[in-house]
C-alpha cells in the first residue's frame, strides 16, 4: 500500500483510553508549534474512555475520591471543578461515577482539540504491524483496511488485556466461560441461572454488580484462592501527606520479608495511637516506584507469588458504597464467597459443573451454575495475549518482556527496550505494563504523571 506522506512532525498514538488520550494533551501543552500532527488511533469508535469508564452504569465508581482524580498533573483540582459544575454537592471526597470520568475525559480531548485545531487527528482502524523504516529514523504503521501511516514517533497505550483462561478450565469448556469485561455478554446470560465469578478484586466484582443488577434474585458464587475482597475507603478519605522516604523503611535490608515485617509493624503501631493503616499505604505510595527498582528479580518474584494478593486489597481499596453493597450481597445470602482451588469444570445439562479444593479443608465443594465468568483480573503476558501489533514486534524483536512476565520493559523515557537490550529510538509505551519498571502503573495519579513526562518528551524531542 501506498503510506501518506508525514507532515514535518507525526507523532501516532495507539490506543485512545486514558494513557494515549492524555498523552496527546500533554504532548499539546508542551509544544503546539505548527508542523505538528498527533494521530490518536483506536481501533474501536469510542475514544477516551478505554475499558475503565466505557460502561453507562452509575452503580460502577471510581475507587479513588474526586481529589485526587484530576487527568492533568498540574491542575490538581481540574476534576473536582468539572463535578461541581453538574452537582455543587459534590467535593473533593466524593466517588464519582465512571461513566461521569468518561465525559470528564471526552470534555478534555475536545477542549485541547478546540484550542489547538487540525493538530490532532482520530483514526478508527487497528494497527497490524509497526515496522521501523530502512533508515531507523520513522516507523510505518500497518492498518487493517486501510493505507499505511508515517510516523517520527509511535506511543503504544494499548490498555488492559483480557485474562487468561486459569489454570483447572479445559479449552472444551471455554466458551461457556465469559469475560468479566464483556458486560454485553454478561448481559446476555439467562437472568435466572445461578453464575460463578472468577476472582474477588474489582474486576470480580464489577461483574457481581451487573449480575446482580439485572435479577436482585440471581445466585452469585465468588471465587478466589484465598477468599479475600478489597477494602474500602473510609467515608471522609484524607489526602496523603507528603513526606520523604518512610523512616521505618530506612536501615533494613531490601527483601520482601524485611519489608513486609516492617510495614505490618508500622500499621499495627498507628492503629494503637488512633491512627490508621490506609494513611501509612498512601505515604509509601510516591515512593513504591524506587522500592520496586530496588528489589532483586528474585525478590520481585517472591512479591508476586506470596504478598500480592495482600497488597492488593489494601492498596486498591473499593468506594466506601461498593464496599458496602457487596457485604450486603454477601450477607444476604445471594452472593456465596468460597475460598478454594477450582480443579475441574465440566459440561452440565444447562451449564457447567464445577469443583472447588476448598481452602484449608479436605473436601470438595461441587456448585452447577449456567455460566462461568473469568473475573481474575487483565493479563500482562504479552506471550499469552492475541494481539497482532504485540505479535508482530514480539517476533521482529522489538519489543522486551520484563522477567517476571507483568508488562514491557522501558527505558527512563519510556522508550521500549528491544529483545537485544537496547533503547528503541521513537518508540514508547504507556500504560499499565509501566508495572514492570514503576509498578504503579495502573490508577490515574501515576498514569497522569507519565503520561504529562512522555508528552513532554515527545514535545520537545526532534
Amino acid at each position: 500500500m501506498t503510506a501518506f506522506p508525514p507532515p514535518a512532525r507525526c507523532i501516532a498514538i495507539i490506543g485512545a483510553g486514558f494513557s494515549g488520550t492524555l498523552t496527546a494533551i500533554n504532548t499539546l501543552k508542551a509544544n503546539s508549534a505548527e508542523g505538528l500532527r498527533i494521530l490518536l488511533i483506536e481501533k474501536t469508535r469510542q475514544t477516551c474512555r478505554g475499558l475503565a469508564y466505557r460502561y453507562d452504569d452509575d452503580n460502577l465508581l471510581l475507587n479513588v475520591p474526586a481529589g485526587n482524580m484530576s487527568a492533568l498533573a498540574d491542575e490538581p483540582n481540574d476534576f473536582v471543578a468539572f463535578c461541581e459544575e453538574l452537582d455543587p454537592a459534590f467535593n473533593t471526597k466524593s466517588f464519582i461515577s465512571r461513566r461521569l470520568y468518561g465525559e470528564y475525559l471526552e470534555q478534555k480531548l475536545k477542549d485541547a482539540m478546540d484550542q489547538y485545531p487540525g493538530v490532532i487527528s482520530i483514526v478508527n482502524a487497528q494497527v497490524n504491524a509497526v515496522q521501523l523504516s530502512t533508515d531507523c529514523k520513522s516507523y510505518r504503521l500497518q492498518l487493517e483496511g486501510a493505507e499505511d501511516v508515517m510516523a517520527d514517533k509511535v506511543v503504544l497505550a494499548l490498555g488492559h488485556f483480557a485474562p487468561k483462561l486459569p489454570a483447572g478450565i479445559q479449552l472444551t469448556v471455554s466458551s461457556q466461560v465469559v469475560n468479566a469485561l464483556d458486560f454485553a455478554a454478561i448481559d446476555a446470560l439467562d437472568r435466572n441461572a445461578p453464575v460463578a465469578v472468577l476472582g474477588m478484586g474489582h474486576t470480580a466484582i464489577d461483574a457481581v454488580f451487573r449480575l446482580t443488577s439485572c435479577n436482585p434474585d440471581r445466585k452469585v458464587y465468588m471465587i478466589s484462592r484465598r477468599g479475600l475482597l478489597p477494602f474500602g475507603h473510609r467515608f471522609n478519605p484524607q489526602p496523603p501527606r507528603t513526606s520523604g522516604f518512610p523512616s521505618w523503611l530506612a536501615s533494613i535490608p531490601v527483601t520482601i520479608r524485611a519489608y513486609t515485617r516492617a510495614a505490618r509493624e508500622e500499621a499495627k503501631a498507628r492503629e494503637a495511637h488512633g491512627g490508621n493503616w490506609r494513611d501509612m499505604l498512601n505515604e509509601l505510595r510516591p515512593h513504591t516506584a524506587t522500592i520496586w527498582k530496588s528489589f532483586s528479580d528474585s525478590q520481585r518474584r517472591k512479591f508476586l507469588q506470596r504478598v500480592l494478593p495482600y497488597w492488593d486489597i489494601h492498596r486498591h481499596r473499593l468506594a466506601p458504597a461498593s464496599e458496602r453493597r457487596i457485604k450486603q450481597l454477601i450477607e444476604s445470602g445471594q452472593v456465596v464467597r468460597l475460598a478454594g482451588k477450582v480443579t475441574r469444570v465440566e459440561h452440565a445439562c444447562s451449564g457447567v459443573q464445577i469443583e472447588v479444593a476448598l481452602r484449608g479443608l479436605k473436601g470438595l465443594s461441587s456448585i452447577q451454575v449456567g455460566a462461568l465468568i473469568n473475573g481474575t483480573g487483565p493479563s500482562y503476558d504479552i506471550t499469552a495475549v492475541d494481539q497482532p501489533i504485540l505479535n508482530q514486534l514480539l517476533c521482529d524483536g522489538l519489543i522486551k518482556q520484563d522477567k517476571q512476565k507483568i508488562g514491557l520493559e522501558v527505558d527512563e523515557h519510556y522508550q521500549l527496550i528491544t529483545a537485544q537490550g537496547d533503547s528503541l529510538q521513537g518508540l514508547h509505551y504507556i500504560g499499565p505494563m509501566l508495572k514492570a519498571s514503576f509498578w504503579e502503573a495502573i490508577a490515574v495519579p501515576e498514569l497522569r504523571i507519565h503520561a504529562q513526562q512522555l508528552g513532554r518528551r515527545l514535545a520537545t524531542q526532534s
